[in-house]
């Protein structure tokens, strides 16, 4: 993300050193155009918004959901996903609602 945003200012800062100035929308609005469905629920927050948003807004916005991302990554221990075949069978024999049960464990995550 951060190289596509340089990449994007570069062009900006190109643009404006020929006289040819860009506004704040149309410098918003190429990056969004840029991002991949990945942000789309961002995207929409920023189009949705009754205020103009700024590049610098933005830049903030889609950095913090990075980060948000890549430390959001979550280990699930096997126990907690372990079903048996005989669990399963009781669930499709009785018809019933299957519900959350959750392994007694010692430790906290």
């Amino acid at each position: 993300m951060k190289d596509f945003m340089i990449k994007v200012k570069g062009y900006y800062d190109s643009l404006a050193s020929c006289g040819k100035v860009i506004s704040e929308h149309a410098h918003v609005t190429a990056i969004l155009n840029g991002f991949s469905l990945k942000y789309e629920s961002v995207i929409t927050v920023i189009i949705a918004s009754q205020l103009p948003s700024s590049v610098q807004t933005i830049t903030i916005m889609f950095f913090n959901v990075e980060a948000r991302m890549q430390s959001t990554v979550v280990e699930i221990p096997s126990s907690a996903i372990m079903i048996t075949h005989q669990q399963i069978a009781s669930v499709v024999d009785n018809n019933s609602i299957p519900t959350y049960r959750p392994t007694l464990s010692s430790s906290r995550g």
